[in-house]
């Protein structure tokens, strides 16, 4: 299922304290006698065809080997934080219940144009579709259905004067028809009778036609048309859809800064797919003027799903084995959820490149990434109910590291761990060299940290338990010193990991060896695909061993 089943368990029901243990020496209970509630109620059948029943009218199979505990929330075997009762429900390894954290959205908000990349005109292209619904999201990402068209090509713009691409310019001042309408098709026909175009403004369809320069060429022109109506131009907000490669406005959308202009394909058959800026996407599309200028903030709505199926072939090798990739989608889906609102001033949760995790849509999708996102579909990494921050990289180079050590947070599940399992195949970077000059690093220091040293003469690294580097210190021929420690250690000297050692060559240059790839917190991406081709681990496997105590669900 591509929708989150995670719920809050309704507790207090009733709560049946029934506890059957199994002893591990005996086969199904052979040789024991097993009392439920007393010792005057023995149970002749054997363990394996027993069932226990949870306060939802959920029902386990009883094993050998296991313990279970049956509750209001449901059949929990005690350890494993596995359940048969509603998804969220675990009980630790002391015996004490929890329940995971809701999932608060089933759909992610990517930014695909912002900043400085925010773009003047956004065009979509149905590549599995038949046009479009126009409306807007509201605060519980709900698309808010205002209106339609059948164009299959659209291009954004803000509402102000200006040449498209095309060669088309369109104007800002438009005439209003008077009165407003209860609903788009009303709007719609008003609009079309004088080959105009519907809006919707603050709540309230309206009719308009025309596109002008200025304020006097609107009136000019409404006065030789006969029409009567209102010269009307919107706000700093107002977004305008067009018909790509005409002068042609379908729709209007100004709701100020409380709403955006959301678009969303339409498909009578499958999923829709639009082409964006050159990729293939599902979902829907919000533009978001942020200030009084043309520049549009384009953001993708799509469901969590659909978003890792976006992210598996860009993070990860799509030849890979189906496991390693099961355990790039729990990472990925895991991360996006645990960052919801990451970029609020902008309007959505993660950026689609490195500064969150590389998502380009459906390109470079294959059969194996897709399966490996549909058979995690819904599932997440938790430690003790809690979304994990999911970090990863490369290659650890032998070693992962502690959070602390890398970001300054101590997070329980991202501790470092030995890793043996990239020396079994050839990274790219199982080991690397670099060598700088004294003035080469006194150039990095001073431009990277504002620094104004002389020529380095000592680079004084100090190590962590795993062996990574905690800090560098830097001194120079006057004497300044200066100490930079966790990623500023990799950044510093420009080189490829936190796993390296230093040492000065016989003319004085700062030789620089080391291995790995990346910033060594989390997953080891190589690592996890020689676990699962040379080993036989699976997902889950993989992601508890770069994530200490953490568990799939």
């Amino acid at each position: 299922m591509k929708k989150n089943q995670f719920r809050g368990i309704i507790c207090g029901i009733f709560l049946i304290s029934l506890l059957i243990c199994i002893f591990p020496t005996a086969a199904d209970g052979a040789g024991y006698t097993l009392y439920i509630n007393s010792a005057s109620d023995p149970v002749s059948a054997a363990l394996s065809s027993l069932y226990a029943t949870g306060g939802k009218n959920d029902t386990g199979t009883i094993g050998s080997g296991s313990v279970y505990a049956m509750t209001s929330s449901g059949v929990v075997q005690i350890g494993t934080g596995t359940s048969s009762g509603p998804a969220g429900s675990g009980v630790d390894d002391d015996g004490s219940a929890y329940r995971d954290d809701p999932i608060k959205y089933t759909t992610v908000k990517v930014g695909l144009n912002y900043g400085s990349k925010a773009l003047t005109e956004a065009r979509l292209e149905n590549q599995v579709g038949s046009g479009y619904r126009f409306g807007y999201f509201d605060e519980a990402r709900n698309f808010i259905d205002l209106g339609y068209t059948a164009v299959t090509k659209l291009t954004m713009v803000a509402d102000r004067t200006m040449t498209l691409s095309s060669g088309h310019t369109i104007g800002c001042y438009h005439i209003m028809l008077p009165g407003s309408y209860g609903n788009f098709d009303q709007a719609k026909q008003a609009a079309d009778a004088v080959g105009g175009f519907p809006a919707y403004y603050n709540g309230t369809y309206y009719a308009l036609y025309g596109n002008y320069h200025s304020e006097n060429d609107a009136y000019a022109a409404m006065s030789s048309s006969g029409v009567n109506g209102s010269v009307h131009s919107g706000s700093s907000r107002c977004m305008v859809v067009t018909q790509t490669g005409t002068g042609n406005i379908l729709f209007e959308f100004d709701y100020g800064s409380t709403y955006s202009l959301a678009v969303m394909p339409v498909s009578t058959s499958g999923d829709a797919v639009t082409w964006f800026a050159k990729y293939k996407y599902n979902g829907a599309f919000q533009y978001t003027r942020l200030s009084d200028d043309e520049k549009i903030t384009v953001v993708n709505f799509v469901d969590i799903d659909d978003y890792v199926k976006g992210v598996v072939p860009y993070e990860m090798n799509g030849k890979w084995p189906l496991e390693a990739l099961k355990a790039q989608a729990l990472t990925a889906r895991t991360y996006a959820a645990s960052h919801f609102n990451g970029y609020r001033s902008y309007g959505f949760d993660v950026t689609n490149d490195t500064y969150s995790q590389v998502y380009q849509g459906l390109n470079s999708a294959n059969s194996t990434t897709n399966a490996a996102c549909d058979a995690t579909a819904g599932q997440y990494i938790w430690y003790h109910g809690h979304l994990c921050e999911t970090f990863f990289f490369s290659s650890d180079g032998g070693a992962t590291e502690s959070s602390k050590n890398v970001w300054g947070t101590e997070l329980p599940y991202l501790q470092g761990v030995f890793d043996p399992y990239e020396d079994e195949v050839d990274t790219g970077h199982n080991n690397w060299t670099y060598t700088l000059t004294p003035t080469q690093v006194q150039n990095k220091i001073n431009s990277k940290f504002k620094k104004n040293f002389g020529p380095i003469t000592s680079i004084t690294p100090e190590y962590t338990d795993m062996g990574n580097v905690l800090s560098l210190t830097f001194q120079d021929s006057y004497g300044n010193s200066h100490t930079v420690s966790r990623t500023n250690c990799y950044y510093a000297l420009d080189v490829d990991s936190l796993r390296f050692t230093v040492t000065q060559d016989v003319s004085g240059n700062f030789v620089i060896q080391g291995s790995g790839w990346g910033h060594n917190c989390g997953m080891s991406q190589w690592g996890a695909y020689v676990m699962a081709k040379n080993h036989g681990m699976d997902a889950s496997q993989i992601i508890k061993f770069y994530y200490t105590g953490a568990y799939v669900r």
